[in-house]
């Protein structure tokens, strides 16, 4: 008994430890910078990642912009718009032209006038989110297209002074403040620096630099010609945007998309960067509590910042591993394309996207979701819908997903993790993700309290024999210091009936308050601790 409290005891201190400051995560698919790196990433590495966010488990944003007016194709209508190797790949320059004209005549910036945001309310949006279950919550404030959703002195080619004359960030930023989220801000806006310009063809016809407005020099404050603007002043004034919104709006956390590949280029200086987080860290949030800044792996592999550093993010679990260290973050659209589109179908509902953030969570995983508002403003029917459902089953089952630690069993079931690859199988070109489609009831996730004397068992779905076999908690496993005393429905706090032998622990289900979608089960030892 004594040797089960020490070894407990221990794994306290060292789970302790773990969560205080970032953890050095070597495994990963991902690449560390090769650029020589400034000697403050070594302390900023020692920043905790909150308790808060670990917490949290679930967050919101959103993609939504003058993208979203046109709305085919997605939210890089921009650059697709301007392309010149011929393919059109999303129809976005034959859409355009049989809706709206000629390039010539009707360019990206005429959208603006079209963005007038007039049923965007933010109490809704806050409420959607919050009411959906997610802990914390903010927008995209600028997509590549670099336009700005808050009121900015640094440009007018934001949401204050054109468009919908609103800050909009502003507004969601104190309607997220009344509920008992954290504040988000999100960055898309390092790549804005010619990406309007099909950089990788260069191939404008002359008729083309003659007549589309990208090329009109008056246009170059919108559309950020590398031909016409130095990478400095582009960088200085990503750098005062940041700031700028760190300052005002004092958001909790910190994430970040394409800054790789724009620090590599020397587009954004890594000295602003170390500065801008330094300070932000040393601030804390507006209410005096830890902040985090998320460490995205982009789709070139090479992590936006040193790897250690920050709250490692996956799109989607892309270029994920197959075990995790750690806790991470994997950000995703409620529907794909990442913003709102004509005739949008939004293929996975509430119970895929309530699997998947019960499988994250059972692997360290935090979930952050992006709703695709419409033009105006409004939220898609079809979304409010899916978070309601969500919001409907954290309600009852929340106490085995927020506050919640991984143990040192994440899954057992039948359905298997697959392996996806990307063009030719090279080496670094293939990933591990579950298809969340295909789970059956008898996929178990698990989870346990933060005082590590509770275990949750999450079956994702409902077993038509009306029992689970969970092999993992088969009599004579290492589980507790003490036996099982007595297990609940989280749902309906009824006590179920339950029997451990060597093949497994079968828990029987009760007649009344199961869920086709998952059901978790709580899972207690007296006034035992767990094994870990």
């Amino acid at each position: 008994m004594k040797k089960i409290f020490v070894k407990n005891l221990l794994f306290v201190i060292v789970f302790a430890a773990l969560t205080s400051k970032a953890q050095d995560i070597k495994d990963t698919y991902g690449k560390d910078w090769t650029l020589k790196k400034s000697p403050k990433w070594e302390k900023l590495k020692k920043e905790p990642i909150p308790e808060w966010m670990i917490d949290a488990k679930f967050g919101m944003y959103t993609h939504w912009g003058i993208y979203s007016v046109p709305a085919h194709g997605g939210p890089d209508y921009l650059h697709e718009l301007y392309s010149t190797d011929g393919k059109d790949r999303k129809g976005v320059i034959a859409y355009h032209e049989k809706k709206y004209g000629k390039i010539k005549d009707f360019g990206y910036k005429d959208f603006v006038p079209m963005f007038t945001a007039d049923k965007f309310d933010a109490k809704e949006w806050a409420g959607v989110m919050s009411g959906g279950g997610a802990k914390f919550g903010g927008i995209c404030l600028a997509h590549h297209d670099g336009f700005c959703l808050w009121d900015s002195k640094y440009t007018k080619w934001d949401s204050k002074d054109m468009g919908p004359k609103r800050d909009i960030y502003g507004e969601l930023a104190k309607e997220i403040r009344k509920t008992d989220m954290k504040l988000l801000a999100t960055f898309h806006m390092a790549r804005t620096y010619g990406y309007a310009f099909d950089l990788k063809n260069k191939k404008h016809t002359k008729e083309q630099k003659k007549t589309w407005d990208i090329f009109d020099e008056k246009n170059s404050w919108i559309y950020r010609n590398p031909d016409k603007e130095s990478k400095e002043k582009f960088g200085q004034e990503w750098a005062n945007k940041v700031k700028e919104v760190i300052e005002n709006y004092r958001p909790d956390a910190l994430w970040f998309d394409g800054l790789a590949g724009s620090i590599k280029n020397e587009e954004i200086r890594q000295d602003d960067i170390v500065n801008i987080f330094e300070n932000y860290y040393n601030n804390k949030g507006i209410d005096g509590e830890e902040v985090v800044v998320c460490n995205k792996l982009p789709g070139s592999k090479v992590w936006n910042f040193p790897l250690g550093f920050g709250l490692r993010c996956y799109e989607n679990c892309r270029d994920m591993e197959k075990e995790p260290e750690g806790y991470w973050l994997a950000d995703r659209a409620i529907s794909y394309p990442w913003s709102y589109v004509n005739d949008k179908y939004y293929k996975d509902k509430a119970p895929y996207q309530i699997r998947s953030l019960v499988d994250m969570v059972s692997r360290g995983g935090i979930m952050l979701m992006s709703l695709t508002p419409r033009g105006d403003g409004s939220i898609d029917p079809q979304s409010i819908e899916i978070m309601k459902g969500m919001g409907a089953w954290l309600k009852l089952n929340g106490e085995a997903i927020y506050a919640t630690r991984t143990w040192h069993t994440s899954a057992e079931g039948p359905t298997k993790m697959i392996i996806f690859k990307k063009g030719k199988a090279k080496k670094g070109n293939s990933g591990f993700r579950w298809d969340f489609r295909r789970v059956v009831a008898e996929d178990i996730r698990f989870t346990r309290s933060k005082d590590n004397k509770t275990l949750y068992a999450t079956a994702l779905g409902k077993p038509e024999s009306g029992t689970s076999i969970i092999k993992c908690l088969a009599k004579g496993e290492k589980i507790a210091s003490k036996p099982i005393s007595k297990i609940t429905l989280i749902a309906t706090g009824e006590e179920v009936k339950w029997n451990q032998t060597k093949e497994g622990l079968t828990i029987t289900y009760p007649r009344t308050g199961i869920s086709e979608i998952a059901n978790s089960f709580k899972i207690e030892f007296g006034k035992g601790q767990l094994v870990y």
